[in-house]
């Protein structure tokens, strides 16, 4: 008869926690149940489960996790002493990155709605970037390809023009050419010289003929073009790339305590929303900024969970006039700070008299200057597509006498005369923000965004050790994240049973 290896876990030790997260779960739906007719296969499902509670204990590595399946009790009980190998894991690992969507939202919502009973209405949001799996110097830019590509197409065309009045051919010149375009002119060339026996030589001390080298010339050229091409392909919207992980993009790190540097590196955006201290939604972007990733994040959430949050509370990171837009469209409230939130109560800023937003206003909503001029002359209109195509609309003022004879107009204005811009769809938007986030729930909110949000990152890169990824490309980066996020819910659902007995034994 088999040991029992249950007898020797101790009552308290998180696999028991992790048993009643996952009770109900079946771990076949998500993955192959049997690599194959193999005797020795291991049930997928199994090694899943086994794999879970290694990411909630902290152990991402793959050998880690098959050695524990050898010596820790608790592998052994989780694994029906099957004693699974490195490559058995590894097999698994290739489904997820499908399946793995399904299995965080499961679990996590399992967790936050039916054991801990969240408050998911409220969602705590913020980003942060982790190091990618490539090198700082892996770094191509679009910008220097772009340079070095307007710099290539002027010499193509000095090459074209003088191919012409050599040779009488009738190509065209342009300000932009393809790669494709470069070979269909080697290709000729090529022909050409077959044609007329025109012996084609190679190495240093030969000396070619002319259209030899107008050959060899062109295909210089239609390899560069192919190379600038092909990064341009890769990079797509974006700005930049690693050329050891495509799908990484180079970001500006802050210098922390985690990154111990401030330079640009290949970097993933990672996103999550916590609600008392389970991450509910997570998501990886390429995107260095925060405010692109917004509305396909709560789109996330909506198609996972059939409802939009209510209250998303966010930086100034995300207050935009298209996530405003967003949110207003689909019945969430605005309680995103803005830009400038911060800086309105900030008595250095408020120093600062030339700035608008520290000018008053009088009853018609007009600003008046610290000189006591009212801007109330409409000028004109300045119209401005955003990033989602939303139209934004701004309307310029200035002073009736256009500031004539102001003492301060030189420390005021670099211009002739002051005018201020004023978008009203803006500051509706804004006064909105302020209104929510004044109140009483408002200022509460405020203050557990910079503890769950910022806590749940601060676990998850101190105690978890999870500061850069250890996969290349986007899915097998998102399954990673995901599954770290699935690890530290699983380890805060520990915490709360703790907790919970605690308090039955001394009641």
């Amino acid at each position: 008869m088999p040991l029992d290896l249950s007898i020797s876990i101790d009552k308290d030790d998180p696999m028991w926690s992790f048993l009643e997260a996952v009770e109900g779960v079946n771990f076949s739906n998500y993955v192959k149940s049997i690599r194959s007719n193999n005797t020795h296969s291991h049930d997928r499902g199994m090694l899943l489960k086994t794999f879970l509670f290694a990411f909630m204990e902290g152990h991402r590595s793959l050998s880690e996790i098959a050695h524990l399946c050898k010596v820790d009790t608790r592998y052994l009980y989780l694994s029906n002493q099957e004693k699974p190998s490195f490559m058995a894991f590894q097999r698994m690992t290739q489904e997820l990155t499908e399946s793995i969507d399904d299995i965080f939202f499961d679990i996590s919502h399992h967790i936050a709605q039916d054991l801990m009973l969240c408050d998911t209405d409220v969602q705590y949001i913020d980003g942060t970037k982790i190091e990618a799996n490539a090198h700082k110097n892996s770094f191509v830019y679009k910008r220097r390809i772009i340079n070095a590509e307007e710099r290539l197409f002027s010499r193509i065309s000095e090459s074209i023009l003088r191919l012409n009045v050599h040779h009488g051919y009738n190509y065209p010149i342009k300000q932009t050419y393809a790669a494709v375009e470069m070979g269909y002119i080697c290709q000729y060339l090529m022909e050409t010289m077959v044609s007329n026996n025109i012996e084609i030589k190679y190495g240093i001390g030969n000396r070619k003929s002319e259209i030899q080298r107008e050959y060899d010339v062109f295909l210089g050229y239609y390899g560069k073009l192919m190379e600038y091409e092909y990064w341009l392909n890769v990079m797509g919207k974006r700005n930049s790339c690693s050329k050891v992980d495509l799908d990484a993009t180079f970001m500006a790190t802050k210098w922390d305590y985690y990154n111990q540097s401030g330079i640009t590196r290949a970097c993933y955006n990672c996103q999550i929303a916590v609600s008392d201290g389970i991450i509910i939604n997570s998501n990886v972007y390429q995107t260095p900024g925060d405010t692109m990733t917004w509305q396909d994040f709560i789109e996330r959430y909506k198609e996972r969970t059939g409802s939009y949050p209510r209250w998303p509370v966010a930086d100034a990171g995300y207050g935009s006039y298209d996530n405003y837009f967003f949110n207003i469209a689909r019945g969430i409230e605005l309680v995103q700070k803005y830009s400038m939130y911060g800086k309105k109560e900030d008595k250095r800023f408020q120093k600062n008299i030339y700035n608008v937003l520290n000018w008053k206003e009088n009853e018609e909503g007009y600003k008046i200057c610290p000189c006591g001029r009212v801007f109330d002359q409409y000028g004109r209109d300045k119209y401005r597509n955003t990033l989602q195509n939303n139209l934004m609309i701004t309307q310029l003022y200035s002073e009736k006498e256009h500031c004539e004879g102001c003492e301060k107009l030189k420390e005021c204005t670099k211009g002739s005369y002051r005018q201020i811009g004023k978008n009203t769809v803006m500051e509706e938007f804004q006064k909105e923000v302020d209104k929510n986030l004044s109140t009483e729930e408002g200022k509460e909110m405020k203050r557990q965004r910079g503890i769950q949000v910022e806590g749940a990152f601060g676990v998850i890169k101190q105690d978890f050790k999870f500061t850069r990824f250890s996969r290349k490309g986007m899915k097998n980066v998102k399954m990673e994240f995901l599954l770290v996020c699935l690890g530290y819910n699983l380890k805060k659902y520990h915490l709360f049973r703790q907790r919970q007995s605690k308090q039955t034994v001394k009641a």
